[in-house]
């Protein structure tokens, strides 16, 4: 993921939109309404946001993500059973 940064006046609008739908997505499980309105002004679920506050936003949001689980942190049901066995 990467890092949006106040004064990084190139990153286009679409990406700070983008950045916080799928932030908000993965924290809330739903769809948030946001779309840029002009000169660093966002409309967001309903409520005018400053791109600086947006920014803050997306990193808070971020932070709640739930750790992404390590590949093998579930065992099968087979690979129990052979720990079992070779524990007997």
């Amino acid at each position: 993921m990467t890092m949006l940064t106040y004064d990084d006046p190139t990153i286009p609008p679409r990406y700070i939109v983008d950045g916080y739908r799928k932030a908000y997505q993965s924290v809330h499980a739903r769809e948030p309404q946001c779309r840029y309105i002009g000169n660093h002004w966002y409309i967001v679920n309903g409520e005018t946001v400053h791109r600086a506050m947006l920014i803050d936003e997306i990193a808070r949001l971020r932070s709640l993500m739930p750790a992404p689980k390590p590949p093998n942190a579930e065992k099968s049901v087979i690979q129990r059973l052979i720990a079992k066995l070779r524990g007997l």
